[in-house]
This record gives structure tokens, sequence and C-alpha cells, in this order.
């Protein structure tokens, strides 16, 4: 799918006759697994990373939870440092943060992080963190229609369209808070075919911060990684 035909399958029609080369800049910053080996530490830095507490009603609270979130189970995987360190979901884990650190640098977001569809332990149709630059934040969004009613991001997994939030202070439509200094927000999904099969949420500290040319690259991103195979785990044994 070409980018302007892209960018009109996420709801973005009005992004996509403007003349520019960031659509193909975004899916230039979509990287590819490395072949080598990688250390036991590099293993733990990309299946295990630090999340709110939650409150009864699954909102953020105030500090960390006890337990980190892993990402082995969600990936089919027991987490073992050392066999996880040739497997090649660790390198899929890797290629998806190189692309997140690069797209978050060509944005200058505050935060910046790639979703991916899957089914958790509890057999719930969950967006699960994969990788992410910034604060800690919430690792899985229910895919159900009530989740959608406070999240962009499920609103965003179930619908396909994308959501750009200019200013959080104005913006009356469903919003999950996890850190107050965000000021706006562009959520897009990944689309593969008629599929959602993740999504790219990048937040801000200043309002009006997703810019067209911003826009467009993420768009861009996110249409690169429709296209790669970084959000579809090896059927491979650990």
């Amino acid at each position: 799918m070409n980018h302007e035909s892209y960018l009109r399958a996420v709801g973005l029609p009005e992004f996509a006759d403007v003349p520019s080369d960031s659509p193909k800049r975004g899916a230039s910053l979509v990287a590819r697994p490395p072949h080598a080996t990688v250390t036991a530490d590099t293993v733990e830095e990309r299946y295990v990373y630090p999340v709110p507490e939650l409150g009864p009603d699954g909102a953020c609270g105030v500090g960390l939870a006890d337990d980190p979130y892993n990402l082995a189970p969600v990936c089919g995987l027991e987490y073992d440092r050392e066999r996880l360190r040739d497997h090649p979901n660790t390198a899929r884990l890797v290629a998806l943060q190189d692309t997140v650190d690069r797209l978050a640098e060509e944005t200058e977001a505050d935060w910046l992080g790639v979703y991916r569809r899957a089914t958790n332990a509890d057999g719930e149709d969950v967006l699960v963190k994969e990788a992410y630059v910034g604060d800690p934040s919430r690792a899985e969004f229910p895919l159900t229609e009530s989740f959608a009613e406070r999240s962009n991001n499920s609103t965003v997994g179930l619908t396909g369209e994308a959501v750009l939030v200019d200013d959080v202070a104005d913006y009356d439509g469903p919003y999950y808070e996890c850190d107050d200094s965000v000021r706006s927000e562009f959520c897009c999904p990944i689309l593969a075919g008629e599929d959602v099969v993740g999504i790219v949420d990048a937040e801000a500290h200043e309002p009006d911060f997703f810019t067209e040319q911003r826009v467009l690259t993420i768009a861009g991103t996110c249409a690169g990684l429709a296209d790669s195979d970084l959000l579809t785990p090896p059927r491979v044994e650990a």
C-alpha cells in the first residue's frame, strides 16, 4: 500500500495530498533484526520493564508496581536470559526498539512506543507495549469497547483509525492519563491489509506538537512496520 493510500486507510485523508518526503523517511526508520547473538543484559532490557501501579479501576497510580512487566509469556516464551540470547523473537524486539529510538529522535517526541495486538496470559485481546522511549507506562491496553471509552490506544486498536490530540486540555474524547505533563498525542494504527496488528503512540509535553511533518513521519513508520515482520513473533520455541 502506498503512503497516500495508507493515510486514507487510517483515517487521515487530509494528510494524503500533502507534498512531503516525511512518509518515506518514516518508513526508512524501520530497523532490521540483528543476526548476532545479543548479551544476557540486552535480553533483560528488551523483555523486562517497569510499570506503574494500577488502581482498582485500572488507572495509573502513584509509583511503580512491585513486579516489572515481562514480555516473554505474551510472546509464547519462557523467560530464560541465556536461552533467549539468540532467539529470533529477541532479535525482533531489538529491531523494534531500534525503530522506536530512531523515530523518537526524528520527531523529538517526549514519549513514543509500539504496541502489538496480542492475546495475554488471561486469554484477553490486548495491545501490549513491546518497545518504548520515555517514562514507565501501562503495559497492556484491553481491546474492549468499554476500555476504548477511556483510552485512545484501545480506540485506535479497535477502529483502525488514527487519533490526533492537539491539546489534551481541550480534548473531550477518550483519553487515558498516565502522565499529567502530556499536552498532545498522536496515536496511529499499524494496519496490515484490513487488520490492526499494532499501534504507534506518541506524546509531547507541549500542545500542537504534532505538525503535519511529524504526523506524516509517524504514519510512514507505521506503514513500514506493517510491511515488516516486526509485529509477528516467530513461532520458534526458546
